[in-house]
Parts: C-alpha cells; sequence; structure tokens
C-alpha cells in the first residue's frame, strides 16, 4: 500500500492578526491530518497549509476562508494590486484619484497589471487632466486659509467622484510623522491613518478592495458618513467602536434608578412599615375597584 502524497497550497492575506490565524490553526480537527505555517510582513500575512490528502487540504483552506473571509485577497502568486483590479473589474466599478499623492501611491503598482485601464484611469481624467484637475479644486471650495492637509485631501476625494462622476475616488493626506488615506465612495469616506515608515500603498489598495468587493474593512480603518463629510467645519475621524456592553450597562443602570424611587415611594407611603404594604395596596384597590351594580359617573 503506497502512502498518500503530501500536498500543500499558499493562502494571503492582509489585515488580519497573527495570533487569530494561530488559533485557527490550532483548532484544525485531527482527521483532516493538516498543518500550517505562517509568516506575516507588515500587515500581510502568507499562510503555507500542508495535508496529506486533497480532502484535508481542502477543509483547512475553507476553514482559513471562512474565518477570514474579508482578510483574504488571494492565493499562490496573487498579488494586491491584483486582487484590487479584480474586484474593480467584478463590480464594475471605476477608481480616479484626487491628488497626485493617492497616484503616486498607486499608479506605480496599477500601471503593469493587465486590465488595470478598464478600472483606474492613471490620472488622465482626474487629478492629471489639465481641465478636470483645476475644476476639481474649485468644487473642492476650500477656504484660501486652510491649510490642514486632512481637509484638503477629504473635500478632494469628494470633489473628484462627482466631478468624473466615478465609482471610487483616492486622495492622500500627508503629514509630518504619518499620512491619512482617503477613500470617496457614494455613501461616505473611509480614512485610515498609517505611521511613517509602514507602507501606505498597500493598506491604500487594501481599504480600496474591499470597499469595491462590499467587505468589511480592516480593524483601524474609519468611516465618516456622507452628511458628516461634506460639513467643511468638521474634520473627520475614525468612527470610536461603542463597547458590547454599555448599553447593558445603561440599561441596569435605569433600571437600578426607577427600583430606588419605587422604594423610596413605597416607604412614604407605609411610613416606614413595608410589611403594611400588601394590606394597604388590597385595600387601595378594594376601595376604588366598583362594586357590582354600582353606576360610574
Amino acid at each position: 500500500m503506497t502512502q498518500q502524497q503530501e500536498t500543500g497550497c499558499v493562502l494571503r492575506l492582509f489585515g488580519a492578526q497573527s495570533t487569530a490565524v494561530g488559533k485557527t490553526v490550532e483548532n484544525f480537527p485531527p482527521q483532516w491530518r493538516a498543518a500550517a505555517q505562517w509568516k506575516s510582513r507588515g500587515a500581510e500575512t502568507l499562510v503555507a497549509l500542508q495535508a496529506q490528502s486533497p480532502s484535508g487540504l481542502k477543509k483547512a483552506a475553507q476553514a482559513l476562508r471562512q474565518a477570514f473571509s474579508a482578510d483574504l485577497y488571494g492565493a499562490g502568486e496573487t498579488t494586491l494590486p491584483a486582487a484590487v483590479v479584480e474586484a474593480l473589474e467584478r463590480h464594475d466599478k471605476l477608481l480616479i484619484c484626487a491628488d497626485a499623492a493617492a497616484g503616486a501611491l498607486l499608479e506605480a503598482r496599477l500601471e503593469n497589471l493587465p486590465g488595470a485601464e478598464k478600472v483606474f484611469d492613471f490620472g488622465a481624467v482626474s487629478y492629471a487632466n489639465p481641465k478636470t484637475g483645476p475644476l476639481i479644486e474649485r468644487r473642492a471650495r476650500l477656504p484660501k486659509d486652510c491649510t490642514d492637509p486632512l481637509r484638503q485631501a477629504l473635500a478632494r476625494a469628494q470633489a473628484a467622484r462627482r466631478v468624473v462622476g466615478a465609482d471610487l475616488s483616492a486622495a492622500c493626506a500627508e503629514r509630518e510623522s504619518d499620512c491619512v488615506l482617503v477613500l470617496s465612495c457614494r455613501k461616505g469616506c473611509f480614512l485610515r491613518t498609517v505611521p511613517a515608515g509602514e507602507n501606505p500603498a498597500l493598506w491604500l489598495l487594501d481599504i480600496i478592495r474591499r470597499t469595491a468587493a462590499n467587505k468589511p474593512q480592516a480593524e483601524g480603518t474609519g468611516f465618516l458618513p456622507a452628511r458628516r463629510a461634506a460639513k467643511k467645519g468638521v474634520l473627520p475621524s475614525p468612527q470610536p467602536k461603542r463597547h458590547p456592553l454599555r448599553r447593558v450597562c445603561m440599561t441596569l443602570l435605569v433600571l437600578s434608578l426607577l427600583a430606588a424611587l419605587a422604594a423610596v415611594g413605597a416607604w412614604k407611603y407605609t411610613n416606614g412599615n413595608f410589611y403594611a404594604l400588601p394590606e394597604q395596596l388590597r385595600a387601595l384597590l378594594t376601595e376604588h375597584v366598583p362594586r357590582p351594580g354600582a353606576t360610574l359617573v
């Protein structure tokens, strides 16, 4: 009897926590006879799967796909820029850049990919166009004394999307120690602050991929609804996550206050004798409930 040949594959994740990947692998059932090794480089994680049978490999890969459905962007030699082009093309989305900073992050990574020219304008009809570029600046309607790069990027991203008629518009606010990535869509703007030293281009590509495919964003990426983003006096910031127990705690607090008020009322009504409360309530109800044959006035 010959031994079954071992088989394997590589899955590519972006934005997933390495500890979460480890826990998922640890929960593989023994009967799958599957193992995995993973390595993170920045926000990107490569997971190498091995199993002693194709069925075990398929089950292990499916478990990772379900656990990291939003983070998984490809398998084998798939690159993140290629996954972005595929997501834009599949969902029929047009991507543009609102400024040169965002263009510098995206254009070099997308220019040699097949089909990229169908979903990305490379600045030709947006910020680099001699007519559209100045029109975007005018439509942004920023005060002349506005020097905040974040407000500028937010206003340009929204204006560019409307002027060109694109589905997605990217902008980048460069600051001394970090940069803020902005992606405008119909519902609002996604924002992420990337510290100096990290790779903002990869983060911007991942935000675009998730938005085009209508998938949840990675932890740490904020969202600004369209109405709030349109207010020029409001600086965008990632929306804080509400603690899941906050509503429960507020409900318990309200119920505690109501119980305390009821206790105080009962104390005054019985002159401090709680034992007399049932009898007094019974007498009160008997007094106000009409007897048979009585006429209500």
